[in-house]
């Protein structure tokens, strides 16, 4: 019984030293040091995260350095705007659409309180300064000469190429932090890219496609390269021979006996009806000639007038989309 409150002290003793080494000790003992208070403490959602933070970024007239996320932005191609939307940003300014202005039907819903910044070759450059943007977004072939002036009012970021859809989504989504939206779109696209390949098969190698439209002028213009031209490259469609002409993005034809010109297994009439009644004169001389119904897209049935602003005009991720939605259903494709 004498032993028993000695046992007792020494058991209090072991148990206030055991629960002693698990103590915080600043990394100089073998107990595991507390959590920073950043690790406990609720994140301030007024703070930028570091997918918002700064970036710099390389574009064709050299490179620009975001601080952060951008919140007024404008855009001076309608490609561009196309992608924007596609992205889910609603810039602040815009260049207004080719045709059905100030904004493309199947975008205007998403355009509502968007400032016309007028034509995509000549911008209006004081209504850009009163909005004062934190990103201009603009393309080199049209915008070049300009660049210093835009460069001067804000962050300003040039693509390549007017209709690269894909680099100029890529380019615009690092811009607009956007990346991740980008990325589903992109993956979303060769999804059904490697379907098409895949249901087409063969027929693919053999099958040649005509890009064309009709002039005021009584001429008719053939697509060498162009928007629908790339997603053509992409899909694996070939171009009839007289359609590949190295250096040229059109070649006019003035004069009917170059109808055959115009051939292809598929014939695709990009014609903007509605904006000269010149140009659907012109289509219906062209189509009522007699050497049109020699063409063999025609013998096949396989001419079709399809939407300009779709398949030219736009030029971004959801024209894309929709260009395709129709190559589906020309070649039946379930």
């Amino acid at each position: 019984m004498k032993a028993w409150p000695i046992m007792m002290i020494l058991m209090l003793v072991w148990a206030v030293t055991g629960c002693g080494s698990t103590a915080p000790n600043n990394g100089t003992g073998s107990g595991a040091a507390a959590p920073p208070a950043s690790a406990t403490a609720p994140k301030d959602a007024s703070q930028p995260s570091a997918a918002d933070g700064e970036k710099t970024i390389k574009h064709a007239m050299g490179t620009l350095t975001l601080k952060k996320k951008p919140e007024r932005i404008v855009v001076l191609f309608n490609g561009m705007v196309d992608i924007s939307v596609a992205l889910g940003v609603k810039p602040v300014g815009a260049v207004e659409s080719w045709d059905q202005k100030p904004w493309y039907n199947f975008l205007r819903d998403k355009m509502d309180g968007v400032k016309d910044l007028g034509e995509e070759t000549q911008p209006n450059l004081e209504a850009i300064i009163a909005l004062k943007p934190d990103l201009i977004i603009g393309t080199k072939s049209r915008h070049e000469k300009i660049y210093p002036q835009l460069s001067s009012i804000a962050p300003t970021l040039i693509t390549e190429e007017v209709f690269n859809w894909k680099e100029n989504l890529k380019l615009g989504a690092q811009a607009m932090y956007k990346e991740k939206e980008a990325g589903d779109i992109l993956t979303k696209w060769d999804q059904r890219v490697a379907e098409f390949k895949q249901k087409v098969g063969s027929k693919l190698s053999q099958t040649e496609i005509s890009i064309m439209r009709f002039e005021e002028d009584g001429s008719a213009r053939i697509y060498v390269t162009g928007f629908a031209g790339t997603i053509f490259n992409e899909l694996g469609l070939s171009r009839p021979k007289a359609q590949q002409i190295e250096g040229k993005t059109v070649v006019n034809l003035t004069s009917k006996e170059q109808m055959s010109q115009l051939d292809g297994d598929f014939i695709f009439d990009i014609t903007q009806l509605g904006t000269d009644p010149g140009k659907e004169k012109t289509q219906n001389d062209w189509t009522s000639h007699p050497l049109w119904k020699n063409l063999k897209g025609v013998k096949a049935g396989n001419y079709y007038k399809v939407d300009v602003v779709t398949w030219n005009l736009s030029g971004g991720a959801l024209a894309a989309q929709s260009l395709l939605d129709d190559l589906y259903k020309y070649f039946k494709i379930n």
